[in-house]
């Protein structure tokens, strides 16, 4: 049985030569996408054979603890789709500090944390923002002091930037006194010294306090 094996399931990454993989009378696996009865026609791939014997050598891996630095793929309205190992990680914009949503050249570093890698679908979702908050742990401990600039205000408190992570000033720590309108007393851009007062590392969040710093 003849079957066809198209340049672009060579391998996972573009080839310059299919000959860089292949030689004549090699005997070897593939993996069959696709079997038309009526041509007898079979296609093969043997880039999607490296692909599961990269996944399964993936999930072997306890990433619990580990920073991976991955490269850029490409960008999408969600997010980033970005390479590790010759795996595609998604991250999605809400784990992605600003800094880097902004960074669209292909091959840019990105540091990642994994959130969740789903079997079924051989798919791996990631986080910047995880990543970079246990790379600034030290800095951002519970009772430690700092300056975050303001990066939006909202009806309930406004997000900071510390060391490029989000934090939020939650209205009720920003002064002993009652607030009726924050957007009067700060501006985008504005350095307001704050107390960390709250750190979950697991999901990336941080509550600041302002009105603590003043007493």
């Amino acid at each position: 049985q003849v079957a066809f094996l198209p340049n672009e399931e060579i391998f996972i990454n573009p080839l310059i030569n299919p000959n860089q993989i292949l030689t004549t009378n090699e005997i070897g696996e593939f993996v069959i996408l696709k079997y038309d009865l009526n041509t007898n026609k079979t296609i093969v791939s043997l880039s999607q054979l490296h692909y599961l014997r990269l996944w399964e050598r993936f999930k072997q891996i306890d990433f619990k603890n580990m920073i991976l630095f991955t490269t850029l793929e490409k960008s999408i309205w969600r997010g980033k789709v970005v390479i590790f190992d010759g795996l595609k990680v998604f991250i999605p914009n809400s784990h992605l500090p600003k800094y880097y949503r902004k960074r669209n050249t292909v091959d840019k570093i990105f540091p990642m944390k994994i959130l969740e890698v789903k079997d079924k679908r051989y798919q791996i979702i990631g986080s910047s923002r995880l990543a970079i908050l246990k790379k600034q742990s030290q800095c951002l401990q519970v009772g430690i002091t700092e300056f975050g600039c303001v990066l939006g205000i909202k009806p309930f408190g406004i997000f900071l930037n510390i060391y490029g992570i989000k934090c939020l000033l939650h209205i009720s720590e920003i002064s002993n006194k009652k607030i009726e309108n924050i957007q009067t007393l700060y501006k985008k851009g504005d350095r307001i010294r704050v107390k960390v007062i709250y750190v979950n590392s697991s999901q990336g969040k941080i509550a600041v306090s302002a009105r603590q710093v003043l007493v």
